[in-house]
């Protein structure tokens, strides 16, 4: 697959698609799945060919189910975390061209509960470190840590008390 161009700019208002929709929750269970095999957050994945969706404007996606939207915002501050670390740790560069977008996305983010607001204050820490290209701190590495087990690991529970219910 080839690779997409970075865009123009952020788009607070993009064309949703069902099947883009479904695409990018595609992605961010495959992101879960692979990040499962560890107990952080790694960010040396395949950037720019599997995903290589602008997860940023699927942040707030207008008109659908607030369970499937709160999964779309989750899991693309997850997966802007996750790129943000493919900088952060050295592997990568491909995210370098769309740091500055992802910082205005998630900028723009209103948090719902405190979950929301811890969420996304590791996301900025992390597009902030990866911007000034400054070495990891502590409370960056236990933040992600705390993302891994909330959201990812959180995830595999949630589904697998839908089948003990």
């Amino acid at each position: 697959m080839k690779e997409k161009p970075p865009p123009d700019e952020f788009s607070p208002q993009p064309e949703y698609d069902s099947c883009a929709i479904q695409q990018v929750e595609r992605d961010i269970c495959l992101l879960y799945h692979q990040l499962a095999d560890y107990n952080y957050i790694m960010g040396d994945l395949d950037f720019g060919t599997v995903f290589n969706f602008p997860y940023w404007n699927y942040l707030d996606v207008p008109d659908i189910e607030p369970v499937r939207q709160r999964f779309l915002r989750e899991g693309c501050l997850v997966m802007i975390l996750t790129m943000a670390w493919d900088l952060l740790d050295g592997s990568g560069v491909w995210f370098s061209l769309y740091r500055s977008i992802c910082k205005k996305a998630v900028g723009n983010l209103i948090p719902e509960n405190d979950r929301m607001s811890k969420l996304i204050h590791t996301v900025k820490m992390a597009l902030d470190y990866a911007e000034n290209d400054q070495k990891v701190s502590r409370e960056l590495a236990e933040s992600s840590q705390w993302v891994h087990r909330e959201f990812i690991i959180g995830y595999f529970r949630q589904m697998v008390r839908k089948f003990d219910t």
